[in-house]
Order: C-alpha cells, then sequence, then structure tokens
C-alpha cells in the first residue's frame, strides 16, 4: 500500500519491511518533515509535528528531542502559559519532563495524536564531544528508541557536532545491533555540518553494507555544486545497493520561496529521490507549511496533497 493510501491502524502495524515496501511502492511519492521540538513552536498551542502532518507529510523526524529529559514544545506545554509566571511556568515543565520520563507509551501517545510515521534525530558524535548525552547516537538511546517504538531513527550531523563520516557508519552499525530487523535506519548528511563530506560511492557501499536502508543527500540546487546529474549519480549508486534514497532541504532554503521548492521537487524527482526531505531551518524549527504543501503538490500533486490534509489521522 501506498504512503498516502494508508489508514490509522498501519501506523502502528508497520515495522520496518512494510514502510520499505510503501515508501517503494508510492514510486517517489513520500514526504518527510523534520522538525525542531526544544523550541517554541511556529504555532502557539500547537507543536510543530502537528503542524507538519496537517500539511500532508507522512514521516515526521524529531531533530533535537532529548533522551534523557523528553519534552515536546507545543504538546507537552499547550494548557501552559509563561505570560503569568516564567517561575511557574519552569517548574511545571519540569514536572512534565520528570512526568514524560515516567512514561514508556510517551512517544506512542504522541504518535496517536500525529497519525503518521514518528522518527528521531540522533548523532554519532566523537568522543570527548560536549554534545548533550541524549541527543548522541548511543547504545543507551538506541535501546530508548526501542522501548518508546519510534519507527525510524535518521543518523546524521548537525551543525558543528564535529561528526565524520566513520562516526555515522560506526552509528550505524551500532544502531543495527541494538534494533534488530524492525526498526528503519536513515544515515547521511544533508550539508556541511560535522567534518568532511559523505559524497563518495564507497562511503554509500559501506553505509548500506553497515545496515542503512535509506542513504540521504543534498538535493539539486541546495550544496553547491549538487546538480540533478550529480545526485542521479547518487541516487543510481544507492539503488545499485539495494537501498533507498532520500534527497533532503537542509540548508535553510526550505525557508525560501515556493517557487524555489517546486523547482527542487522536480529536480529530486528526476534525480530519482524515492523520499523528499525538507528541514527544521525554516521558521520556528520547521518548513514553512506553504512550502510542505507546495513540496507535496508538486511530487504527487493536488489529489493526493489535499486528501492527505483533509482526511482525519484518525480514519
Amino acid at each position: 500500500m501506498r504512503m498516502f493510501d494508508l489508514f490509522y491502524e498501519d501506523y502502528f502495524k508497520m515495522k520496518r519491511r512494510d514502510l520499505i515496501d510503501a515508501i517503494r511502492d508510492s514510486e517517489g511519492r513520500t514526504l518527510m518533515c523534520e522538525t525542531i521540538i526544544s523550541t517554541f513552536p511556529l504555532l502557539d498551542g500547537v507543536s510543530n509535528p502537528e503542524t507538519a502532518a496537517a500539511f500532508s507529510a507522512d514521516m515526521i523526524t524529531l531533530n533535537t528531542f532529548n533522551f534523557d529529559e523528553p519534552f515536546i514544545f507545543g504538546h507537552d506545554d499547550a494548557k501552559l502559559n509563561p505570560y503569568h509566571g516564567i517561575t511557574g511556568y519552569a517548574q511545571a515543565l519540569a514536572e512534565s519532563v520528570e512526568k514524560n520520563r515516567r512514561n514508556p507509551e510517551y512517544i506512542q501517545d504522541f504518535k496517536k495524536i500525529i497519525g503518521r510515521f514518528l522518527g528521531v534525530n540522533l548523532e554519532p558524535v566523537p568522543d570527548g564531544s560536549t554534545y548533550p548525552e541524549g541527543l548522541r547516537c548511543s547504545e543507551k538511546n538506541l535501546e530508548k528508541v526501542k522501548e518508546l517504538g519510534f519507527d525510524y531513527i535518521v543518523i546524521t550531523a548537525n551543525p558543528s557536532t564535529g561528526v565524520t563520516s566513520e562516526g555515522i557508519l560506526e552509528g550505524i552499525r551500532r544502531a543495527r545491533k541494538v534494533l534488530g530487523g524492525d526498526t528503519l535506519i536513515v544515515a547521511g548528511k544533508m550539508h556541511g555540518a560535522g567534518a568532511g563530506n559523505i559524497y563518495d560511492l564507497d562511503t554509500i557501499k559501506n553505509f548500506v553494507s553497515a545496515g542503512a536502508d535509506v542513504i540521504l543527500i543534498p538535493a539539486p540546487g541546495t550544496v553547491p555544486g549538487f546538480t540533478v546529474d550529480l545526485v542521479k549519480g547518487f541516487v543510481d549508486a544507492i539503488h545499485d545497493q539495494g537501498a533507498l534514497a532520500m534527497t533532503t532541504i537542509g540548508t535553510s532554503q526550505e525557508g525560501s520561496t515556493e517557487s524555489y521548492i517546486e523547482s527542487v521537487a522536480q529536480m529530486s524527482k528526476m534525480a530519482g529521490a524515492d523520499i523528499q526531505h525538507t528541514g527544521d531551518a525554516g521558521v520556528s524549527g520547521m518548513t514553512p507549511p506553504e512550502n510542505i504543501m507546495r513540496l507535496s503538490i508538486t511530487m504527487r500533486g493536488r489529489r493526493h496533497t489535499y486528501r492527505r490534509m483533509a482526511r482525519s489521522s484518525r480514519r
């Protein structure tokens, strides 16, 4: 069944292999939105993942989700108001974090609201890094990925993390060992974050051999020099290895004009992308809703986009 034809119960039954089949069956019409959930959302009282889902995202990635301090702004604080006093507000946030720590169904409860596949970013930072423990691609956090029931993980590099391609490779190996065969693994870099780059065929092969199901690469027109032909070459190599390819807009251009988003969606489709991703650096930790909709309309038309937006997530 295609991504945009799924029913509510499917999101709670499908595992890694089912997810891969649904992406393939969608023939380049799967949309992933990455959202920051550790700061105030775009819309007050509505989390960024909820907004992304409302504007037709199929897969929603939580960036800066801290496994040591689980909290989603716009969801956990929806009934709190800092205008009534910062001290009381801060205390209420701390109490909510502690409550979330004790709730093994925290992510599944949130997923019932979203009605979409949920993933999380994990960073394979080098030894000696000051990066928060709760954001790292560590064995402890990977165990929590399983416990909380995330559908997929994205092993990548946020800016200034020092993550290398060797670090990503080791993170994939660690993740596959801990997660087993039920959780989808997405890996790669969407821009020059961290250190070095992954844009060579040997690295792609190594990522797939280590257990990555989806390799992410910059979309044409994002990172300088990434043309349709160059990206198509990488996509073909990824497909030759039996993996899926995801093109990404992670260069703050997700906050650009709708015409730009449309052009990138067209070029990514021509390059053969299985999934098109749009990042969290647009406005307030997400891609502007109109750009999510424009990307969706370009890659799969108004019919599937409007159905995605209009149909209740509980159907």
